[in-house]
């Protein structure tokens, strides 16, 4: 008997109030809101059934409708990504649900793709988190980048923005990962996690998914050599236009048009 398709559903939180970069979703990177760049990127993997933009403020919901997106209003009282992506999936299908964080505006394509394709035929895959190596030494000591450790399973056993493993007893011989934002869930997975408290290390290290390992639920890495640029800081926007003026997927996005109108400053 033939396994039904699983539908896919993507989900784009972002927020006007980070208290790192206030407004950033829609600072514009190369004339282009930083929103539309990981929406434009999410839609070219062709991996989704449907995708959305979830948001609490009206600015963001007002430029992205512009760009042809479709937007999902959700409440302003969320303080983690994945409650945010929750509520907005719960008005809309989608057995596996991604949730791509709307200030990766490099997120690549067939990254999420092969994300997806961790749950086919895999029914104890209930959560997978891409990593990837660190490359730049002064990530491994920057907090804006979440440090990973897994087991030999290749189940992680714990997120933290401080470097881990340490090397305070030996050098280190093998690459330190970080997280890749996009974290994808199936669907009652998803309902469960958000149904339950905030835990300790989860607030102490402000990481959404050490509210599973807290509560005990697994979560999969899927390591990856796909790199990255999360905008956390104003100095990111730079760093990352300098990556796009040499990036295939970007001369995609504009090629095949959806082009945003740079908003009107709000800072």
């Amino acid at each position: 008997m033939t396994q039904a398709r699983l539908s896919v559903l993507g989900v784009i939180p972002a927020r006007m109030g980070s208290t790192r970069f206030p407004n950033k979703p829609l600072v514009p990177i190369d004339g282009h809101p930083m929103i539309w760049h990981t929406w434009k990127r999410s839609q070219l993997s062709g991996a989704f059934d449907t995708l959305a933009i979830a948001t609490c403020d009206e600015a963001i919901r007002d430029v992205a409708e512009g760009f042809g997106a479709h937007v999902v209003m959700t409440s302003d009282s969320h303080t983690r990504s994945g409650d945010r992506v929750a509520e907005a999936a719960r008005h809309l299908p989608g057995d596996i649900i991604l949730n791509i964080q709307g200030d990766e505006p490099l997120v690549h394509p067939e990254l999420i793709r092969a994300v997806v394709a961790q749950f086919d035929g895999r029914p104890d895959v209930q959560c997978v988190n891409p990593i990837a190596p660190i490359v730049d030494e002064e990530d491994i000591d920057s907090p804006n980048t979440v440090k990973v450790v897994a087991d030999a399973s290749g189940r992680a056993l714990y997120f933290s923005r401080y470097p881990i493993p340490s090397n305070w007893m030996h050098a280190r011989t093998e690459p330190v990962y970080r997280q890749v934002p996009i974290l994808a869930f199936r669907r009652q997975f998803l309902f469960d996690l958000a149904a339950l408290p905030e835990m300790p290390l989860e607030k102490q290290e402000s990481i959404d998914l050490l509210r599973a390992l807290e509560h005990g639920r697994p979560i999969h890495v899927l390591k990856t050599e796909f790199q990255t640029v999360g905008v956390d800081v104003p100095e990111d926007v730079r760093r990352v236009e300098r990556i796009l003026r040499d990036d295939p997927v970007y001369r995609r996005c504009a090629a095949e048009g959806g082009t945003a109108r740079e908003p009107s400053s709000p800072w």
